[in-house]
């Protein structure tokens, strides 16, 4: 029956030139495969402009209550990681090339993710097409509407035939985050610039060299 349905709902799409496609969502979530028509497969994929993917995905949780989010570097290399990986493989998921989730790739990446959410999607020409595949999803809708999330990362990456994979993260930073990078970044700066120390008269029997009684300096 199952098939029966596939079959009738993909000659339907078939048989109307003007569909863009029918998305089939992933049995365990988070993912779209986007079945397309002849004439939206002839189309170019249209390349991914990171700041106006954030600006339709603010518009979309602006409209639906939610505060905006920022692009960031950190989880861009992330999705970048994972459209990589699946464009490899030629498969959608979640799973990366390693077997790594979306928490650990965020954690690689150098955001320490309190939340770290991820979107895939396969087989849409544009962003704009998979924002609709995404809002017409409920799992996808979910992510990108999670009121707790304040910054998102994307990328889009083809296989050898030129089929695209769409990844999009979605994440919020422990509160601590900050606070530690600063504190990590100023240690380094000082050990890097700290003097180093002139031996004591004992530190300098310890090490096995010669004490100089009139400069008093070891050596």
């Amino acid at each position: 029956m199952l098939r029966r349905s596939i079959m009738i709902a993909a000659l339907m799409l078939l048989a109307t030139p003007a569909a863009a496609g029918w998305t089939l969502p992933c049995i365990f979530g988070g993912c779209s495969i986007t079945f397309v028509s002849p004439e939206y497969a002839a189309k170019p994929v249209q390349p991914l402009d990171p700041e106006a993917a954030v600006a339709q995905i603010n518009a979309y949780r602006t409209k639906n209550g939610r505060k905006p989010v920022v692009l960031d570097e950190r989880l861009s290399r992330a999705a970048a990681a994972q459209s990589k990986a699946q464009a490899g493989r030629s498969r959608i998921g979640h799973d990366g090339s390693d077997g790594s989730k979306p928490m650990q790739r965020a954690a690689r990446a150098g955001y320490r993710a309190k939340i770290a959410s991820e979107n895939v999607a396969s087989g849409q020409k544009s962003f704009s097409d998979v924002m609709r595949s995404w809002e017409g999803s409920s799992g996808h809708r979910e992510n990108l509407l999670r009121p707790e999330v304040t910054a998102v990362g994307v990328a889009m990456a083809k296989n050898s035939s030129g089929w695209p994979y769409w990844t999009l993260v979605l994440g919020a930073e422990k509160a601590n985050a900050k606070k530690d990078t600063e504190e990590s970044a100023k240690m380094g700066k000082e050990e890097g610039h700290a003097q180093p120390q002139p031996l004591t008269k004992e530190g300098c029997k310890t090490a096995g060299m010669k004490w100089n009684d009139q400069s008093n300096v070891c050596g």
